[in-house]
């Protein structure tokens, strides 16, 4: 009896272990999606085995269709889902038409090493895939938490086209989820490239204003300093022409006063000089005529003199 418990108990255990590991086997620890414009999302364990595979649109469907990717090894997966879209027609190996195509791989996990780790394997495997069916496109990888692959679901979308229109969005806030729900991921790149273009040339735009206006400022300021310089010259010109004028009259005035005391000077000395000559002459002139008158009257008295002489002579003779 004690045997059959036993027994008993140990099947237990072993169906509960079998259990707990079958649980744990089966539940993701990361989604991947996919999106070129088939998007799907495939749900990897902590072995990197494929647990779960759903389709986002009908292009996903498409490409799914007789394939099981179940416990496949997501590496693997992941090559048969683009290799898929190559039979399809959603990636074409005409260079011309494929150029710009782009697949994107987001990894959808709270373990930031599960994501790198996987990125990093999917986008070899990715590009591999793509170079044995001679097909030049780009492949793209991201990482998100879970949580943003909620918002995406609820949405409709797998958490990469959520990215992807997201950016758009902030390129151009009137762009809608449901405007771009259902384009190719090369569409969304095309319109993405388009708008940062427009915004470019914009912006640019806007430079070349301001810095025209900006010039034109600055050419006024020139203009103005000029005319500034230009009134401050002109009155220093002025201010100098005045005060050379003043210098000049005061010049003038001051050598036509000197000039004039000079002459004056000059004049008074020629009449001082011409009255002593004046003097002088009148001085000699009046010795002279006082010389002449008294000789003169010297010699009327000596002839007077004489005659009186001569008359007493004459007297006495008689």
């Amino acid at each position: 009896m004690k045997k059959k418990i036993a027994l008993a108990l140990s099947a237990a255990v072993i169906l509960s272990l079998g259990g707990g590991g079958y649980a744990y086997a089966e539940t993701p620890v990361a989604y991947v999606s996919m999106d070129i414009n088939p998007s799907i999302e495939l749900g990897v364990n902590s072995f990197d085995k494929v647990v779960s595979v759903e389709a986002y649109n009908e292009d996903g469907e498409k490409i799914l269709e007789g394939t099981n990717l179940i416990n496949t090894d997501v590496s693997d997966a992941v090559k048969t889902v683009i290799s898929n879209a190559i039979s399809d027609g959603y990636i074409s190996k005409d260079v011309t038409t494929t150029a710009g195509v782009v697949v994107e791989i987001t990894t959808s996990t709270d373990k930031e090493n599960v994501a790198t780790k996987l990125n990093e394997s999917l986008k070899e495997t990715a590009d591999k895939t793509l170079d044995d069916n001679d097909v030049d496109a780009k492949v793209e990888t991201e990482k998100v938490a879970i949580t943003r692959r909620d918002e995406a679901r609820k949405l409709g979308i797998t958490p990469g086209k959520l990215n992807l229109i997201q950016k758009l969005q902030a390129l151009d806030p009137t762009i809608t989820v449901e405007d771009y729900k259902s384009s190719s991921v090369k569409d969304i790149q095309k319109k993405t490239k388009e708008l940062r273009k427009n915004n470019n040339s914009d912006e640019t735009t806007t430079d070349s204003s301001t810095s025209t206006s900006v010039n034109s400022d600055a050419d006024v300021d020139v203009v103005t300093e000029e005319n500034s310089n230009y009134s401050s010259n002109k009155a220093n010109n002025g201010n100098d022409k005045k005060e050379e004028h003043s210098n000049a009259n005061k010049g003038n005035s001051d050598g036509s006063t000197v000039i004039h005391k000079e002459s004056n000077s000059n004049n008074s000395n020629s009449q001082g000089h011409n009255n002593s000559i004046k003097s002088e002459n009148n001085s000699d002139s009046k010795a002279k005529n006082s010389s002449s008158n008294s000789n003169s009257s010297k010699s009327e008295n000596s002839d007077n003199g004489n005659s009186n002489s001569q008359n007493k002579d004459k007297n006495k003779k008689n």
